[in-house]
C-alpha cells in the first residue's frame, strides 16, 4: 500500500512559518541607529544646524554637557539659558565640541544595540596625534519614524 503525501496543508504552513520567522528576525523596517550618528557627524562637518536639530535632541543631549557649554562664571540655574542653543553653537562653526571631535580625532562606529525604542551605538574617538582611543556609547531614541541622539556620553 502506497501512501500519498497531501501537500495541501503543507504549503500554507510553511509559508506561515516563513512569514513569522521574517517578522521576528527583521528590525521592523526601522533604519539603523548608526545612520543617525553618521548624519550627525556629517551635519557637524558642514555646520548644518537644521540637520543637527533633526538628528539630535539638543535639550536632552545638553543636559550632561552643561559644564562644557558655559563659562565658570555663568549662573547655570538661570532658567532663561537655552541649553540646546548653546550645544548647537558648540557642534557647529568654530565650536569646541566640533573641533575636538572632528579635527583632533578619527571617528569609528562600532556595534549598535537596539532595545525597543532605545539604542546604544559604540563610538570611538582615536586621537590623531597620540593614537589613544576614547571609547564611548551614544544613546538614541526612536521618535517620529527616525533615531535621535539623546545622550553623547553613556559611559
Amino acid at each position: 500500500m502506497k501512501r500519498h503525501f497531501n501537500a495541501g496543508w503543507a504549503r500554507p504552513t510553511i509559508l506561515f512559518g516563513l512569514i513569522i520567522c521574517l517578522a521576528g528576525c527583521s528590525s521592523g523596517g526601522r533604519p539603523d541607529p548608526k545612520d543617525a550618528i553618521k548624519n550627525m557627524f556629517d551635519a557637524m562637518r558642514t555646520s548644518d544646524s537644521v540637520a543637527l536639530a533633526a538628528n539630535v535632541d539638543l535639550g536632552a543631549a545638553a543636559h550632561d554637557l552643561r559644564a562644557e557649554l558655559v563659562s565658570s562664571e555663568t549662573d547655570t540655574t538661570d532658567p532663561s539659558l537655552d541649553w540646546g542653543g548653546l550645544l548647537l553653537k558648540q557642534l557647529t562653526g568654530d565650536g569646541h565640541l566640533r573641533k575636538r571631535w572632528l579635527d583632533d580625532n578619527q571617528i569609528v562606529l562600532g556595534r549598535s544595540e537596539v532595545t525597543g525604542d532605545s539604542a546604544l551605538v559604540e563610538v570611538s574617538f582615536l586621537d590623531r596625534v597620540t593614537r589613544v582611543q576614547y571609547y564611548n556609547k551614544m544613546r538614541l531614541h526612536f521618535r517620529r519614524e527616525h533615531w535621535v541622539v539623546t545622550d553623547f556620553r553613556t559611559m
